[in-house]
């Protein structure tokens, strides 16, 4: 279960990304801040994740990481 949501994650990183990209480049702002708004919040949910440590922490970082 949790490396499907950490590909989950990943995917939706991903996907949030692009959107930002296509709304750039369709001269689009108030698209381009609501994906960039939603990736903050799945930084701060990494984040948060990370700060409770456990066995999936590493996962989490990793994810942060690759991510930034």
């Amino acid at each position: 279960m949790r490396k499907k949501q950490n590909s989950e994650l990943e995917k939706i990183i991903q996907e949030l990304e692009e959107a930002r990209q296509l709304a750039i480049k369709n001269e689009s702002p108030s698209a381009a801040i609501s994906a960039s708004m939603g990736k903050a919040k799945v930084i701060a949910l990494l984040q948060d994740k990370i700060k409770e440590g456990g066995e999936e922490a590493e996962k989490y970082k990793q994810i942060l990481v690759d991510f930034v």
